[in-house]
């Protein structure tokens, strides 16, 4: 899809990340972009600025322009069993005539112009993706780049760039990774997740080998050798693998780690890495970015700068402030195990400090099926506060079998008066206000309203 070639896209649902990512792209190679969503969101200012236009509210047939050239479709409008055509915006673009791509299927014909670089896996995709990407711009590479949140360093969720590699981030979710054949794929790791959809760990280690046939012979798959699950497919690779982790047996290894203050140190070979963040889940990261970057010609010099400037992305450990001595963090961590790597970091990062996590579960089917893991990780927190459970594609049965408050009781079996549920963010607030002290941090984890909720109420302590 070449950039001198202007056309007129319409995104159903452009307010989620993926589709905004799509849009930053579009509108980034000279392309018109119209969208639609059902509700606001914080994107949509950034891009009206870059030049689009939205509609926010119901999806309306008279929103599509004559002269559409194409629609692209999120698959949340086809989740609870709903078509893709019920959806009047899609509807009335297939009688214009007007193409209609799902959004993974465009993302893969934008990758057939690139040499496509894809970072998928259970966690950490958002990470890696932003360090690579910014490792090739460091490296003046001019990556494009479709990541799963806004960027910083690329004033959005995507980026157009001159040079000949994409850098897409890839969910497993609905298998819409199988839809981006890559000439490198990442893999972090795999994991127990989405059992709404995948049912069990075999299936969604089915998808990953799938997904891993996709790259050709010549083509590259990097992998975390640390991750039994993963380490297990890896025989199914026709390309070349290069395996990542702290054990021996893997191809590149972080060795000599050292915490200093908020700054992490490591190696790799002779060559000293460092990240102003603390985690060993962010060394992980880091070396697959590595891993890749050096098969692409960056020096490990130009590697060196890129990690040591990194801010991350957002709600990836984002520190939000400190106001009268308690500081506020916010992340995206909504499964156990980046829960658990979260607050692993954050206790050495705040070290000392009392560790208050205000946690929103994630889907009920979620919270249900990875309860006792949800249990387990939250317990790492000082004080837990459990949000209410923000739904997203659950049945009402699904609904009546778990609650916030058997989850915080659950806490509490193991460490009592660990953990409250409450019943809305504003009597979380108030609760929060009674309770906090100078010195206390403050964590806003999940994937649902709670990221709003803590920049308001750093407002609130700010006011």
């Amino acid at each position: 899809m070449e950039k001198l070639a202007p056309r007129h896209f319409f995104l159903v649902g452009i307010g989620g990340i993926g589709m905004q990512a799509i849009a930053d792209v579009l509108l980034g190679m000279g392309h018109q972009v119209t969208g639609s969503n059902n509700t606001d969101f914080s994107g949509r200012e950034r891009l009206e600025r870059l030049g689009a236009k939205i509609f926010v509210g119901p999806h309306l047939a008279d929103h599509i322009p004559l002269d559409i050239s194409e629609l692209i479709y999120t698959s949340a409008i086809t989740r609870a069993g709903v078509a893709e055509t019920a959806n009047p915006e899609v509807a009335r673009a297939i009688v214009l005539g007007v193409p209609v791509a799902k959004r993974s299927v465009f993302v893969g014909k934008l990758m057939a112009d690139k040499i496509g670089i894809t970072v998928s896996g259970t966690h950490g995709k958002t990470t890696t993706a932003t360090l690579l990407t910014a490792i090739l711009r460091e490296g003046q590479l001019e990556p494009s780049a479709m990541i799963g949140a806004e960027v910083e360093s690329i004033g959005g969720c995507g980026v157009f760039g001159a040079g000949k590699y994409m850098v897409v981030e890839a969910c497993e979710y609905d298998r819409s990774f199988l839809d981006m054949p890559p000439t490198i794929a990442v893999i972090t790791n795999i994991d127990s997740d989405h059992l709404d959809y995948y049912q069990n760990l075999s299936k969604i280690k089915e998808a990953f080998v799938q997904f891993i046939k996709l790259v050709p012979p010549n083509g590259l798959v990097v992998a975390c050798g640390d991750d039994k699950n993963l380490r297990a497919i890896l025989p199914e690779a026709s390309a070349k693998v290069i395996t990542y982790g702290f054990n021996n047996d893997n191809d590149l290894i972080a060795t000599d780690v050292k915490g200093i203050n908020t700054h992490t140190e490591f190696k790799v070979g002779d060559q000293i890495f460092g990240l102003p963040l603390p985690g060993r889940h962010l060394i992980l990261n880091s070396l697959a970015a590595i891993a890749v970057a050096r098969q692409v010609g960056v020096s490990d010099e130009t590697i060196y700068r890129a990690l040591s400037n990194f801010k991350g992305a957002a709600r990836r450990f984002e520190i939000l402030g400190t106001i009268n001595g308690i500081t506020l963090m916010d992340d995206y961590g909504h499964h156990p195990t980046e829960i658990r790597a979260l607050l692993s970091a954050a206790r050495d990062y705040f070290l000392g400090r009392k560790i208050w996590v205000v946690f929103q579960p994630h889907q009920y089917s979620r919270t249900r099926l990875l309860f006792n893991d949800f249990v387990d990780s939250l317990r790492a927190a000082d004080e837990v506060i459990v949000a209410p459970i923000f739904a997203v594609g659950d049945t009402e049965a699904d609904k009546q079998l778990v609650s916030s408050e058997q989850l915080a009781l659950a806490i509490n079996q193991i460490d009592s008066n660990k953990a409250v549920a409450l019943p809305d963010f504003p009597d979380i607030s108030a609760y929060l206000k009674t309770k906090l002290r100078r010195g206390d941090v403050v964590i806003s984890l999940g994937a649902g309203k709670n990221s709003e909720w803590i920049h308001q109420f750093k407002n609130e302590l700010t006011g």
